[in-house]
């Protein structure tokens, strides 16, 4: 009878110990599942960033400036390059792109799915000319960036690039003249004074970096957390 017992309560504590590690297991895997998207963007965006570095010595990120009449331009990279200011507008598109320089829409298209949008080109010279009139005596120049997940199948204009097609330059502080550092230096001046006020400018560089909430990923932790120390003490 005895032995009987404490088979029972043998058995009884190892199904315990098995629906602790099932449940704890699914948990993990959920909490696992919850934060690498997150992860994956992240890792994505130190690439683009790296990758965008490579174009001259320094850059800003998420920039608005003013566009000399009273409005303003948002700009997603200003890289200071060997020999200009060089803008950059980022495209964090997938698919098959057809685009041109003189059409004035360029084409995305996904599965059986095609979508129209304007020619990105012209946005870019709008933007240059508006920095232009900031600085005097240098040169601005600009790039259409694409993510790596495009590809062109009927060629692009040459200030349209993939990321991955951006070599590393030999851009050095000490190559650049004195003018070009001075409109650098300037145009980070006036970023840092023309700081925005209205929303939209903060949901405009929102929807070019998805912030995915931690939320979920909390709730799991904690519900991981939670199971194991209910079940310990219950098992004690």
């Amino acid at each position: 009878m005895r032995f009987f017992e404490q088979f029972s309560v043998t058995e009884l504590s190892g199904n315990q110990m098995s629906i602790t590690i099932v449940v704890a297991v699914i948990l993990f895997a959920m909490l696992l599942a919850s934060v690498f998207p997150g992860i994956k963007d992240y890792l994505k965006q130190r690439k683009t960033n790296r990758r965008i570095q490579r174009l001259g010595s320094k850059y800003i990120k998420h920039v608005m400036l003013p566009d000399g009449i009273g409005g303003s331009v948002f700009l997603d990279y200003i890289v200071l390059a060997p020999q200009s200011i060089m803008l950059v507008i980022l495209k964090k598109f997938r698919g098959t792109i057809f685009c041109a320089e003189n059409i004035d829409q360029w084409t995305q298209l996904i599965g059986n799915k095609s979508y129209k949008f304007p020619n990105t080109l012209q946005q870019l010279d709008s933007d240059i000319s508006s920095v232009s009139s900031l600085v005097k005596n240098v040169n601005v120049t600009g790039l259409v960036v694409f993510s790596s997940d495009c590809t062109f199948p009927k060629g692009k204009p040459d200030r349209v690039k993939s990321i991955s097609e951006l070599k590393k330059t030999e851009a050095d502080k000490q190559l650049h003249s004195e003018t070009l550092l001075n409109a650098w230096y300037g145009l980070k001046d006036l970023a840092e004074q023309h700081m925005p006020s209205q929303s939209f400018a903060m949901d405009y560089f929102k929807d070019k970096d998805v912030k995915r909430s931690p939320l979920m990923p909390l709730l799991l932790g904690c519900a991981l957390i939670a199971w194991l120390v209910w079940r310990m003490n219950f098992a004690s």
